[in-house]
């Protein structure tokens, strides 16, 4: 049987058709596979799902070439990141005989004597050779503790005792930086002449190490940590509630900048009508979701980094003065802050009328 030409053209319409539609479905099958690699190892990174991830990574790295430019950029990130959260040395924190370690914290290394206890603690002594040799101690069975941590919040955030034991953790060694990172002379003078500003300095740069060096989930358990501290620990010193409010001041600094790149913060409903920073940025600090993302995970890490950069051991010769990325200035003492809080007042006001309309 002969068919026209118009008919062969048809059938060869058809093939190609056919073909096309072949080739449309492979593309697809590829992108949702690249898609669920990607998905996949930002889900482990973000969720502290350690023993995952190494897998994930490969699988996300077989699939680079189909992912977007952007999720190209996130997976390089977490392939940099990802071992800082976890370094050689972390197996030494759930040692339970004393052991040392050697941590790397703001780019330099400090070593410290690890000695297992019920209770976190840092001390400093001097040794022989007149320097610095710390002291840190925690409950090592916290340490990647897969237990799940309890209550309303720690359930919501879907969080374990071990994201709490990585913030004591790093709170710990943070504490430990400030007393070997600055000359003894200077430690001996600022604890004989300026004891209570000294403990203040210590506790903030203990809350600021944890905030940066944790991982994407230690740093939302010590968000609500020290948003917790803040809204009802009684038992709290005031150099650890001062160090928390200033965590709490820095985050709504940098959210109140631009709302519109923190889609997991919650703002509060209306302005305060007294102590409208205080109470804005605790609200802020205490209340984001589950969803916290990798591009907002990142953005405060990098914040924080800044923050340091630019606040550092200036803190120490500025009697406790710091910087906020908004241009305000938050005093670490409480009596040194009082004109500072009017003016963080007015600033926290200002923006949260912009973000309402």
């Amino acid at each position: 049987m002969k068919h026209g030409p118009w008919v062969c053209a048809g059938i060869a319409a058809a093939a190609l058709a056919a073909l096309a539609g072949r080739a449309g479905a492979q593309r697809a099958d590829a992108k949702a596979a690249a898609k669920a690699a990607y998905d996949n190892v930002v889900d482990a990174y973000m969720n502290s799902r350690w023993p995952e991830l190494p897998k994930a990574q490969r699988e996300a790295y077989r699939q680079t070439t189909r992912m977007t430019a952007e999720q190209r950029a996130d997976v390089s990130y977490i392939r940099k990141t990802a071992p800082e959260f976890r370094p050689p040395w972390w197996k030494a924190c759930k040692s339970t005989v004393q052991t040392k370690i050697r941590a790397k914290i703001w780019g330099r290394t400090i070593l410290a004597d690890f000695v297992p206890a019920d209770r976190a603690s840092v001390d400093g002594t001097i040794n022989g050779m007149q320097r610095m040799q710390i002291k840190v101690s925690w409950n090592p069975s916290l340490v990647d503790n897969t237990s799940p941590q309890g209550g309303r919040v720690g359930g919501l955030h879907g969080l374990h005792r071990g994201d709490i034991g990585e913030v004591i953790v790093w709170r710990q060694l943070g504490q430990g930086y400030i007393t070997v990172s600055l000359p003894i002379k200077t430690i001996l003078a600022l604890y004989r002449e300026n004891r209570h500003l000294y403990q203040h300095l210590q506790a903030f740069y203990s809350n600021l190490t944890s905030m940066y060096h944790c991982s994407p989930k230690g740093r939302r358990a010590g968000m609500l940590l020290h948003a917790s501290t803040l809204q009802g620990n009684a038992s709290a010193s005031e150099a650890s509630m001062r160090s928390c409010r200033a965590i709490a001041s820095l985050f709504a600094a940098i959210v109140l900048d631009d709302t519109s790149k923190w889609p997991s913060v919650k703002l509060p409903y209306s302005t305060p009508e007294e102590n409208v920073e205080k109470k804005a940025s605790e609200y802020i600090l205490a209340n984001f979701e589950p969803t916290w993302t990798l591009d907002e995970d990142r953005a405060f890490r990098t914040a924080l980094r800044s923050f340091f950069r630019t606040n550092g051991e200036r803190a120490l010769k500025n009697r406790g003065k710091l910087m906020l990325p908004n241009h305000t200035v938050f005093m670490l003492m409480e009596p040194d802050d009082r004109t500072f809080q009017a003016q963080r007042d007015q600033w926290v006001a200002k923006q949260l009328a912009k973000a309402v309309k």
